[in-house]
């Protein structure tokens, strides 16, 4: 089910003529396909059903890309054999077209009993989802956890619907969930797809509890009618998207934008349909309030708090075209800043631990052969002996990298020394070693910095102790090495200890507040981060988090 075997016998039967009509129904399953379905159904069929529906497809979008970036897992690859016919840099599981499909159009299934409907609902989801993996873009399994897990959602959002689950809650308590719950996803999931679905998602909840009685109108008028709606209705949305992609930047105040958009297709297009008289006669009104129950009929809500939320997102997204600044200029940031090259073509190249897979790591026979491929930097790790002395090595003990046991603070230098700093190292998983006896030896800084006076160094302060900081400042001044060497450590004291004392000497930023600066990035804030160091070490996972993407 995860390997190329589905995909495989799948792709036996393509043709020139396949790709094509593969190709032409996986374009069914994109985001684009469902910015022209959602609106089209709310504003000509039927608004109940489509604010339903967007609801649905917008939280089992979100659900897909959070279990994506949760699971990880690959693509097919052409080194399976298998031919790859689309370019995606998502993971793997579960399928979005797959998950999309099924909940779109298993919705429509349920809501619309004609034969003929049903039958066409069902021969979408089919090809819809089974392109994929026809594409080589998904594994079988990719595409059946996605029908599995739309097909879930939409029986889940079914049997709450019957059950009117929500329904008797008051609506000041419904526009605080609908404004809340996304910000409090955000955490979890924060690529740009996260932003887009639960801005929408914002928008169609919090909007739809006023406009269906503040902005009533007919779904179905004449054909004239509807062909006009969608022309304006459209119009209006492509405009705001494109304000939006060209004003708004990356982050939080991405989900105001969206929300606009979702406002304009609950409210902003329905009443602009009533001006021109495109929303049938007056019955319209009774119509709409039948959607909502007696209760809308009762009390009929005003425009003013959709139209005050607009301008009031509007404003936060011109805002944060000023404040959502990046805090540093990226031609000033980083080992760039450092090397006075100003900005490269492309990225640098630090050998981690000297280059750990090709030679013993943190040896000199590794950063000699990291230097001599033309690596730009090089990485180390450093702790203190029992004497004071600075060695380059990774873990607080030994026993990993040489031949000996113990931990390296209770050793002196000549204990770690007399180590062979190339017993363990192996390149084909154990069964040779060939650094054995060749003299490798466990190295100080001191000796690092001296053999290589002009190579970039990133030393990393293993030990949560002042004393490394201050022993490490001692060494890199002995070296006049102050303007190639950058200071990095997890530990938050011991990082800010070293600048006190070095001043000088460029910093990364520790754990905390390499923290504080990523959430502040998901929310589009780190204009007001105060920064302290001139750059940023991150992993691309913590844990199960995804905290980078490129």
């Amino acid at each position: 089910m995860f390997d190329a075997r589905g995909v495989l016998w799948f792709q036996q039967w393509a043709t020139p003529w396949l790709d094509a009509v593969a190709h032409s129904f996986t374009s069914l399953g994109t985001e684009y396909f469902y910015m022209a379905l959602l609106p089209a159904i709310y504003w000509c069929v039927d608004r109940r059903r489509g604010h339903e529906l967007a609801f649905l497809l917008l939280a089992s979008m979100w659900l897909n890309g959070f279990l994506k970036d949760l699971l990880n897992l690959p693509r097919p690859s052409p080194s399976e054999g298998v031919r790859v016919l689309a370019r995606e840099s998502s993971p793997g599981f579960p399928s979005g077209h797959a998950q999309g499909a099924m909940t779109v159009f298993g919705y429509l299934f349920a809501e619309y009993p004609a034969i003929w409907f049903r039958g066409l609902a069902v021969a979408l989801v089919v090809l819809i989802a089974f392109s994929r993996p026809y594409l080589g873009v998904h594994y079988l399994g990719d595409t059946l956890g996605g029908l599995a897990i739309g097909l879930a959602l939409v029986v889940l959002f079914r049997w709450g619907y019957r059950r009117c689950l929500g329904a008797s809650w008051p609506r000041g308590v419904k526009l605080a969930l609908a404004l809340v719950l996304p910000l409090g996803l955000l955490p979890l999931y924060s690529e740009s797809v996260a932003y887009q679905t639960l801005g929408f998602l914002m928008g169609f909840l919090a909007s739809d509890l006023y406009a269906f009685a503040a902005v009533p109108y007919r779904e179905r008028v004449p054909w004239t009618g509807q062909i006009l709606k969608l022309v304006l209705g459209f119009t209006g949305f492509v405009a705001l998207y494109a304000l939006h992609a060209a004003l708004i930047p990356n982050g939080i105040l991405e989900l105001p934008g969206y929300a606009v958009l979702a406002v304009w297709v609950t409210t902003g297009a329905p009443y602009l349909f009533r001006l021109l008289g495109l929303a049938g006669d007056d019955a319209a009104r009774r119509a709409a309030a039948q959607h909502r129950g007696s209760a809308e009929t009762a009390h009929p809500a005003t425009p003013r708090p959709i139209f005050a939320g607009a301008a009031l997102a509007a404003v936060l997204a011109a805002a944060g075209t000023v404040l959502a600044r990046p805090p540093v200029h990226e031609g000033g940031s980083g080992p760039l800043a450092l090397s006075g090259e100003g900005t490269r073509a492309a990225p640098l190249v630090i050998a981690h631990r000297g280059g750990a897979g090709l030679r013993p790591e943190n040896t000199l026979e590794a950063f000699r052969h990291a230097v001599a491929l033309g690596a730009d930097w090089l990485e180390l790790d450093v702790h203190l002996t029992a004497d004071g002395e600075v060695v380059v090595i990774h873990d607080e003990s030994v026993d990993r990298t040489t031949d000996g046991k113990g931990s390296v603070h209770d050793m002196t230098l000549a204990d770690i020394k007399s180590l062979d700093a190339g017993y363990r190292w192996t390149a084909d998983g154990g069964r040779t070693f060939p650094y054995r006896g060749r003299g490798l030896s466990v190295p100080t800084l001191d000796e690092v910095l001296a053999a290589f006076p002009e190579t970039p160094i990133l030393v990393e302060l293993k030990d949560d102790d002042p004393a490394l900081a201050e022993a490490v400042a001692e060494r890199v001044r002995r070296h006049g090495a102050g303007d190639r060497v950058m200071v990095a450590s997890f530990h938050d004291r011991v990082l800010q200890h070293f600048r006190a004392i070095a001043p000088g000497i460029a910093t990364s930023l520790a754990h905390d507040e390499t923290l504080r600066f990523v959430i502040l990035q998901r929310l589009g804030l780190t204009a007001f981060y105060r920064w302290p160091g001139v750059a940023l070490q991150v992993p691309e996972y913590s844990g199960r988090l995804k905290v980078f993407s490129g």
